[in-house]
């Protein structure tokens, strides 16, 4: 006796029978795929690889006694994939198996057996018992295809309220034992919006409020959703196919509707991206989600941002300058940054530094066209100066007679120009920054790196040649004015004091300061650990001051005397921890 009344599910139901079978074989097997029709199945209508090869189903939706005519079907669909797919020897055959509502008697059995006699592979008649195990395994998939959205949104129902109950107390179940049993409730009511799709949820914190937490390279998911919750928490929701070929069943989409007026920034970076393939953020859309679990009824005005990604498929390019003389003057790899392609043009964009970033090169290909480059100078923030000051060096021995060409990796050229002439500042500022600091780092244990270039003012670079200048062996020679002092509370600190103000104003000493030289390139602070000397040349008590009288909390000024000037140079007999700083 059959476990389900086949002819009348048939009868109900607006899918075939071949379709619920598929749906449940694709559920049971992950790696399941179904084969389009359309194409012509030749023969098969699931497919699955394994390790032993491929496993094949051929669906036939009999759901009474099978005539000599319907079995003639089952004979030309064996015929048509023995012919396509097992005489050419293009794929090893698993396992074959006939999938029928209806279970065979066994005049058919032994027929389906004589008819697959040949086959170096099992051959299997499974029927009635094993979609009603499938069945079982999915109810859902099954109630929705028998009785339709009304027996399903009673499981719904069901499962909605036991979700909702209160939660129970008591020495055997713990709160979150309760909070489990409710959340694997609803688990079950998301595992039923879908046969093609999973979704899982969570919730994740992210580090930085404002920005979305991006799902890895590896994560099977297909769409997500993400809801930002306050505190830096955000809600995670996930589409995971279910299967191989979900996406071509059910295929998801999202149509766009750009609002940006023409002539705006943001309309100026959505044609960017729409011809280059470079991202941008935030452009105002009128957006549909179509298919899927969270397919949408209409449009909705929301903002979307395209972000870049890591490719792994960037080519490997070179820089190389030839002389006019056809020689050589250095190849240097090109880092790839950016690889887009534009996503209505398909046109290619390379963005590509120098090992150390001192040049950047953007490169834009139109089929049929030449290609358009763009050469800037680079950030170098954060880089080893001795590594940049080498590659400057290299670089700025080019000159407007010579060749530069951008060719990848088997010296095919992708451009080529001549009479280059490179950005003044590599030179003027760029360059420089990097040998001040190479010297520096002699005299420092800290490890210097190079500042943002674009954030160095011209104080602070004009100070850093001053301190490159005094460690490289020139005293700097400068005219001071007037140092304050104050006499504190302390009474050793006061007698020091009042023994500087003394011998100031009988002309017996002179006013050394040493210190440790601080100095900042844009927003970086750099301390030089070998210390500077600033001596200077007539140091005296200002008129009208008693030694004698000054008292805890008094202020006096020491002048220059005859002499004005003060001369800055590094101490040379100095080892560490040899002055304090304090």
């Amino acid at each position: 006796m059959p476990t389900y009344d086949w002819p009348l599910i048939q009868q109900r139901s607006g899918d075939s029978i071949e379709s619920l079978v598929a749906t449940l074989l694709r559920r049971e097997y992950t790696g399941a795929r179904q084969v389009n029709p359309s194409q012509g199945d030749g023969g098969i209508d699931i497919l699955r690889s394994t390790a032993g090869g491929l496993e094949i189903w051929q669906i036939k939706g009999f759901t009474t006694a099978m005539t000599d005519s319907q079995f003639r079907q089952v004979r030309k669909s064996w015929e048509r994939f023995v012919e396509e797919h097992v005489a050419p020897g293009e794929y090893r055959i698993a396992h074959y198996y006939l999938v029928t509502p209806w279970t065979p008697t066994e005049e058919r059995i032994a027929s389906f057996d004589e008819l697959t006699a040949d086959a170096s592979f099992p051959c299997q008649w499974d029927s009635d018992a094993f979609i009603a195990g499938l069945a079982d395994r999915y109810p859902e998939t099954m109630q929705r295809f028998v009785q339709g959205e009304a027996v399903l949104e009673q499981f719904i129902s069901q499962k909605a309220m036991l979700a909702s109950s209160p939660v129970e107390r008591g020495e055997s179940l713990t709160m979150l034992d309760a909070i489990a049993t409710r959340q694997d409730a609803l688990d079950a009511i998301r595992d039923t919006v879908s046969e093609n799709y999973r979704i899982e949820h969570g919730t994740r914190t992210a580090a930085n409020a404002h920005e979305v937490p991006l799902p890895p390279d590896d994560d099977p998911a297909v769409y997500h959703r993400m809801t930002y919750l306050g505190d830096s928490r955000w809600k995670s929701e996930s589409i995971v196919p279910r299967s191989a070929d979900a996406g071509e069943i059910d295929p998801i989409s999202l149509n766009l509707e750009f609002l940006a007026a023409p002539g705006t920034p943001e309309h100026d970076a959505v044609r960017a991206w729409s011809e280059w393939g470079v991202p941008f953020q935030s452009a105002h859309v009128r957006s549909t989600t179509v298919g899927g679990p969270f397919s949408e009824d209409g449009p909705v005005e929301s903002t979307v941002s395209f972000v870049g990604r890591d490719r792994d498929d960037a080519p490997s390019l070179y820089l190389r300058c030839i002389t006019s003389d056809g020689e050589s003057r250095f190849r240097l790899p090109l880092l790839v940054a950016a690889r887009t392609v534009g996503a209505h043009t398909g046109w290619l964009r390379l963005v590509a530094d120098t090992p150390e970033r001192t040049l950047n090169f953007e490169l834009r290909f139109k089929q049929g066209e030449d290609v358009y480059a763009q050469v800037r100078m680079g950030n170098v923030d954060e880089r080893n100066p001795e590594a940049v000051r080498d590659e400057l060096e290299t670089l700025l021995r080019i000159s407007e007679e010579d060749v530069i060409s951008v060719e990848t990796g088997n010296s095919r050229s992708l451009i080529r120009a001549h009479g280059t002439v490179l950005p003044a500042a590599l030179e003027a500022i760029h360059l420089p920054v990097a040998r001040h600091l190479v010297q520096l780092q002699t005299y420092t244990v800290s490890v210097l790196v190079m500042p943002s270039i674009a954030e160095v003012t011209d104080g602070q670079f004009r100070y850093l040649s001053l301190l490159a200048s005094i460690y490289g062996g020139t005293a700097h020679q400068w005219n001071w004015t007037e140092v304050t002092f104050q006499v504190p509370e302390d009474d050793a600190e006061a007698a020091r004091i009042a023994e500087v103000a003394v011998n100031a104003a009988a002309h017996g000493h002179t006013m050394v300061m040493a210190e440790a030289p601080v100095f900042q390139l844009g927003n970086r602070t750099y301390t030089v650990d070998h210390p500077l000397a600033s001596t200077a040349h007539s140091v005296q008590l200002e008129p009208g001051i008693d030694p004698v009288t000054l008292r805890p909390g008094d202020t006096f000024r020491l002048i220059p005397g005859a002499d004005t000037g003060v001369t800055t140079a590094k101490i040379v007999d100095w080892t560490p921890g040899s002055i304090s700083f304090d």
